[in-house]
């Protein structure tokens, strides 16, 4: 992959600004010029460009590559992506788990950074993929897991914070997140998977481990509520 000028358009939210970082970390300059670059990228709905980043149940303008982004884990916070439901849950969690969490189907959750470092892949390749591509997580989380997965992570924290840790509570029950099959239809992964490849990358393979993703969840909206 060679170094490109890269144009970017689109709502400046978590998710533009993780990409436009990794984009850079990977030699990219990117520009405010759309005639000084090799590449344009939109994201958002009605996204139009040499790729469109789009949320997976919006509409994209013309593009010659369409990424339809699903469950987008932004612990920042990115709001069209998809990631309200988590930090909800991270709230409800935090503040005590009263009453009822929202509802929500089983998701496959991708972390931001997993989605940006195959993003950059597609972005600076010399060979041109063209088409639609779905992106998401491999496996799919119920809102019972990623709840419990949470609560156990906040107890660990407000027991390490009051000195109030036991045994019990630091060699507890396995994650949930790690033993735990929901079956639910995924979009289909293969033609991401072969587009990396032939970019140079290594195929699709996320690698944030979901308890990382939630431990940042909850450090975010620590931080967002002091």
């Amino acid at each position: 992959m060679m170094p490109k000028n890269v144009h970017i358009t689109g709502i400046m939210d978590s998710f533009r600004q993780a990409l436009e970082d990794r984009l850079q970390r990977a030699g990219a300059t990117i520009t405010d010029d759309s005639d000084a670059a090799d590449i344009s990228v939109s994201m958002g709905e009605g996204a139009s460009g040499d790729i469109a980043i789009v949320p997976y149940d919006s509409q994209p303008g013309e593009a010659d590559l369409v990424v339809r982004v699903h469950d987008l884990l932004v612990p920042e916070g990115a709001e069209i992506w998809g990631s309200q439901v988590i930090h909800e849950w991270a709230d409800w969690v935090m503040g005590g788990a009263e009453g009822e969490p929202s509802s929500d189907e089983p998701r496959h959750w991708v972390h931001v950074r997993d989605s940006t470092d195959a993003l950059a892949i597609l972005i600076l390749s010399d060979e041109m993929t063209s088409g639609s591509v779905d992106l998401c997580g491999r496996r799919a989380w119920s809102r019972e897991s990623i709840i419990t997965e949470m609560s156990l992570l906040w107890g660990r924290f407000t027991d390490a914070v009051q000195h109030t840790h036991t045994v019990s509570s630091l060699t507890g029950s396995s994650s949930p997140v790690s033993s735990e099959e929901t079956p639910a239809t995924r979009p289909d992964l293969g033609p991401l998977h072969n587009a990396l490849l032939r970019a140079g990358g290594d195929g699709w393979r996320p690698l944030v481990p979901m308890r990382v993703s939630l431990m940042e969840v909850l450090a975010n909206r620590g931080e967002g509520s002091t």
